[in-house]
């Protein structure tokens, strides 16, 4: 009787295998049916069928993948599965630096307000100038005197009507501009008592009934959204109340630029007052830094697991790491310690870059909050040690193979090495081996033979080809390769 029961091929997921799969069932409970003919109508019903299954095998395969970090591609999928972890990605970071303004001479003193806006010149690749907002009130003296004052990229929106309140719960608005930076975002609504500023929290079940509270979150396009509560976690606004939002439109690497970049006051009402210029006549103004871009869906892979792992707590050195790493702008992290109540952690900037303070600050902060009782927190950036391959009186030899040109070959071996010892390829602590330099340098097309007779820390003593081992606060850096000697080849 068990025989009598046609086989299933659970592995029929497309078209030509549930066409396949059909027509051999039919041969089996239709013996007398040849469908031999394509204008068949049993032939024409089995390809619709086979169609039909291929498409619902398709979106059932999707839905599975989306449903998954790993496998996930759609952007909304993965904030979706983020929130459920309870980690909320960074919509970017704003860099930041400081800016020295000057009177004239003569002239009285001027107060530059807070939220003054700085810029640079017009940049081709973004199609604008970059605008900076200080960060305080700040008074410079009269009569040529200087004063300097930090800066944050960024342009802030004030008292934007993103809609009236439909009295129902779960409210959700969208903010008109992007990149909101993250937790800029500040919330009004105008009830009998005027323009009512409501709290913004990280998750709403925090809250209670009452709470006049509201949360943020991103969506696939970058866009931010404010959401109210339902009365049981966080208050709804009343009917037709208006509500406003304050916020801070920038963020991105796009802020980093070097010094005297920024050199101008946007606003032209603040007469008396400029951007100071030193004696060559470049803006007096530092290097931009710690701009971070919003998440990638692989950052949002990585980091969504880490948060959850900590869940919300330090305990363990790789607490502290995950924690750092989950941290707006901190691409790189590792927590060591001699004792539990001292933790060092040492986090490297966006673009592989040294962080600056406010991110260091940041980072200290938010790791001390989720720290034991008794347990002090230090962070610092990492330190940068340079790797010299050869020197002057051993350099490294590299033979090229007959027809291959030796400045081509040696153009290609210095790219290998700074590729080798580039961000991407480095971390805290890692040991560096004499094979893994013969690795790199023989990758390279056109080279035949390689010796190299040194590889030392630039702070060492430029002999030997023993392992190069970093601490755990130490990262390397490509340092002196220019010593290479060609043979072979031509030219």
């Amino acid at each position: 009787m068990a025989n009598s029961v046609p086989a299933v091929d659970y592995t029929s997921r497309d078209y030509e295998g549930f066409k396949a799969s059909l027509l051999d069932f039919a041969a089996r409970a239709f013996p007398q049916w040849n469908p031999s003919s394509e204008g068949d109508f049993g032939v024409l019903l089995v390809e619709l069928f086979s169609y039909l299954g291929d498409s619902l095998s398709y979106y059932g395969d999707r839905l599975q993948q989306e449903s998954y970090l790993p496998t996930a591609t759609q952007r909304l999928s993965l904030l979706q599965i983020a929130d459920l972890l309870g980690y909320i990605p960074s919509n970017g970071v704003p860099a930041t630096g400081s800016v020295t303004f000057q009177t004239a001479n003569p002239g009285p003193a001027v107060t530059v307000p807070a939220g003054t806006q700085v810029v640079t010149d017009y940049i081709d690749t973004i199609d604008s100038p970059i605008t900076y907002e200080t960060d305080a009130d700040v008074t410079v003296p009269a009569n040529g005197a200087k004063a300097t004052v930090t800066v944050t990229q960024g342009v802030t929106r004030s008292q934007v009507n993103v809609g009236t309140s439909t009295g129902l719960p779960v409210q959700e608005f969208r903010l008109p501009d992007t990149p909101v930076i993250s937790g800029t975002v500040r919330t009004f609504v105008d009830d009998v008592d005027g323009l009512t500023e409501w709290t913004h929290i990280d998750y709403l079940v925090d809250a209670d009934p009452a709470d006049r509270v509201f949360t943020t979150f991103l969506d696939e396009s970058g866009a931010t959204w404010i959401r109210f509560g339902d009365n049981l976690n966080g208050a709804i606004p009343s009917t037709n109340l208006t509500i406003y939002a304050t916020y801070r439109v920038g963020g991105g690497t796009v802020g980093n630029v070097n010094p005297g970049v920024v050199n101008a006051i946007a606003s032209s009402t603040l007469p008396g007052v400029t951007v100071a210029s030193d004696a060559s006549g470049n803006a007096i103004t530092s290097a931009m830094v710690g701009g971070a871009d919003p998440e990638t869906n692989d950052q949002i892979r990585a980091n969504a697991p880490r948060a959850f792992r900590t869940q919300a707590r330090c305990v363990t050195l790789d607490d502290f790491s995950d924690l750092a790493l989950t941290q707006p702008g901190v691409v790189r992290a590792n927590a060591v310690a001699s004792t539990y109540t001292s933790i060092s952690v040492y986090v490297i900037g966006p673009d592989g870059g040294t962080p600056g303070s406010k991110l260091i600050n940041d980072v200290q902060a938010a790791l001390q909050s989720k720290a034991l009782a008794g347990t002090s927190v230090t962070v610092a950036g990492p330190t940068v040690v340079g790797i010299n391959v050869g020197n002057a009186a051993n350099p490294i030899v590299v033979e090229c193979w007959p027809r291959y040109s030796r400045g081509s070959v040696l153009f290609d071996v210095q790219q290998a090495l700074k590729n080798m010892l580039g961000f991407a390829n480095v971390d805290f602590g890692m040991r560096l081996t004499l094979s893994d330099f013969y690795k790199t340098i023989l990758s390279v097309d056109g080279v035949r033979y390689v010796d190299i007779p040194m590889v030392a820390r630039a702070d060492a003593a430029q002999t030997g080809t023993a392992d190069v081992v970093f601490r755990a606060w130490e990262i390397p850096k490509v340092g002196d390769i220019t010593h290479i000697t060609m043979t072979g080849g031509i030219g």
